[in-house]
């Protein structure tokens, strides 16, 4: 009986130590996987607004078609500055990398990549997309650049919230793409927009106005840093 007693503890205690007899206690993991979207305007709308949020580790793409030459603008707003995001061409050459916004002509047909990411933690965003076909294009030339306007408004609407800035530097061949809209005197009703003065482009602390004349003006803040006369060429 000692014997017997004696082989039971031992066991038991072995069985403690020994894997196969341990009891096992398994934690289930949840895998995140990324998304894809496709992105459609409503009927006669040129932009669109999604709310939507990215997971840590994941990654959001969004689908859109477009057409070579079309204007594309990207805004991306997140609750705590932790979202950015990629734009990849059809051709899946990335235009954009880890920016939060963009304003572009494109370089193809097809389906361009949005691809939304967090920089840390979860990202909770607001994502702004506009496309928008050119209508109308005026260039001018001033003494460093080359600029050229192109507008989705028709030539005489009074007022046009969808125009593009590219700027050429002739001597060095830089270039940059702006969004902006034109200006105008109020009438004195304080509503009614009047005698058209030009265009407004904002780039952060900068702001660029193409006057009615063709001057170039940019403004740091409210400081005029750079203005140089111009001609219209067409």
């Amino acid at each position: 009986m000692k014997l017997l007693s004696l082989c039971l503890g031992l066991c038991l205690f072995s069985s403690s130590l020994n894997p196969i007899f341990a009891q096992v206690q398994t934690s289930k993991i949840i895998a995140q996987s990324d998304r894809i979207r496709r992105i459609q305007f409503e009927q006669g709308e040129i932009s669109a607004t999604l709310e939507d949020g990215v997971i840590r580790g994941t990654r959001n793409t969004y689908l859109l078609g477009a057409n070579e030459s079309q204007i594309m603008t990207i805004a991306l707003t997140s609750l705590e500055n932790n979202a950015v995001f990629n734009l990849v061409a059809p051709n899946y050459t990335i235009l954009q990398q880890e920016v939060t916004n963009t304003h572009l002509i494109l370089p193809a047909n097809g389906d361009y990549k949005i691809i939304v990411g967090g920089t840390r933690g979860n990202a909770n965003y607001k994502l702004y997309v506009e496309i928008y076909d050119v209508l109308s294009t005026q260039t001018i030339k001033t003494e460093n650049y080359h600029i050229i306007l192109r507008s989705h408004c028709r030539e005489g609407a009074v007022t046009c919230h969808h125009v593009s800035y590219e700027g050429i530097n002739i001597n060095t061949g830089d270039r940059i793409q702006l969004a902006g809209k034109t200006i105008h005197i109020t009438c004195p009703d304080g509503v009614t927009p009047c005698r058209f003065l030009g265009y407004q482009f904002v780039n952060g602390d900068y702001t660029y106005i193409v006057r009615s004349d063709g001057s170039l003006l940019v403004y740091q803040a409210n400081n005029l840093i750079l203005r140089e006369e111009g001609n219209w060429q067409n």
